[in-house]
């Protein structure tokens, strides 16, 4: 009874992955904390700490396709302003989409990505977001391939897109593996003696999330958040596909920001026509320290 569902995990996992990565994470898991950090002009100080889930689970169909279904679940709670208490806001998207095999060198991956994202008070329609993304691969070797496409949400400040390339890399000795998908992500990691690996790792994020408690007397207020990090990491890889890391790293420009005004078209670094007035106060940047747990399947 418990074989016919492992080799249907294993099928369905194998028609979802490429040429050279020989391998897909199912379940990930990291918490990070960050020491006081102060705000502009001012001695106070805020703490921060952010929790981030996310499961996957494909649905083979044919021979080299498949449906993508999973969850992923995000949470920061700091104070977002000068005197204000500890706030929490969440993220929790459904991924819904299809992997589609065109050819030999060619396959793309489409997700529609509903989501909920709020300070959880009394949920309104401002609540929902919509968002999808394409992302197209053309396998060059069997150990490098291309990635390009895009990804576009309604944000609660205006509608939001974010063009894509990436590339994944691995070496002949299988002992380097470089990957990125830029401008959201980019990771290095060397295994360097056994089951422990050393590497870098760039994740740049932009979120909005409707603010339902008071804050002031503006309506309709949303927390805009733009956070970009850099770590170093250190992974140990248990021998039944469970992996630990844990990160030391920085932010760089990162900002949480409360507005009540929308702009018309927004990519990373481009506010079109952006005439908002800032409602809070900004806070450093600062130190971060992440411990992370996944969950790997190897072919």
């Amino acid at each position: 009874m418990l074989r016919v569902p492992f080799l249907y995990v294993i099928t369905t996992i194998l028609c979802c992955t490429v040429q050279a990565q020989q391998y897909v994470d199912l379940a990930k898991f990291d918490y990070t904390i960050t020491p006081p950090n102060v705000f502009d002009s001012s001695t106070l100080s805020t703490p921060m700490q952010e929790i981030n889930a996310d499961v996957t689970a494909p649905i083979q169909f044919g021979e080299n396709n498949a449906f993508l279904t999973g969850l992923t679940y995000e949470n920061t709670q700091a104070s977002f302003d000068l005197g204000r208490r500890t706030e929490s806001v969440t993220g929790v998207s459904l991924k819904l989409g299809l992997k589609l095999q065109h050819n030999e060198r060619w396959s793309g991956t489409y997700l529609l990505l509903p989501k909920v994202s709020s300070d959880f008070g009394p949920l309104t329609s401002r609540d929902f977001q919509l968002g999808g993304a394409v992302l197209m691969k053309y396998t060059k070797s069997e150990r490098f391939n291309y990635k390009f496409g895009g990804y576009y949400n309604q944000e609660l400040f205006g509608p939001f897109f974010v063009p894509i390339f990436g590339f994944y890399y691995l070496s002949e000795n299988e002992k380097f593996e470089a990957k990125a998908l830029l401008p959201l992500s980019v990771g290095l990691n060397y295994n360097f003696v056994g089951n422990f690996s050393v590497g870098l790792t760039y994740r740049g994020q932009i979120r909005s999330y409707d603010m339902t408690q008071s804050y002031g007397a503006e309506e309709e207020r949303y927390l805009a958040r733009s956070t970009n990090e850099a770590y170093a990491f250190v992974q140990y890889a248990l021998s039944n596909g469970i992996h630990f890391q844990i990160h030391g790293g920085h932010s760089i420009g990162r900002n949480y920001r409360v507005y009540n005004e929308k702009v018309p078209f927004s990519m990373p670094l481009f506010y079109f026509n952006d005439d908002r007035t800032q409602l809070n106060t900004d806070f450093s940047d600062g130190c971060l320290l992440k411990v992370a747990a996944f969950y790997r399947l190897k072919l």
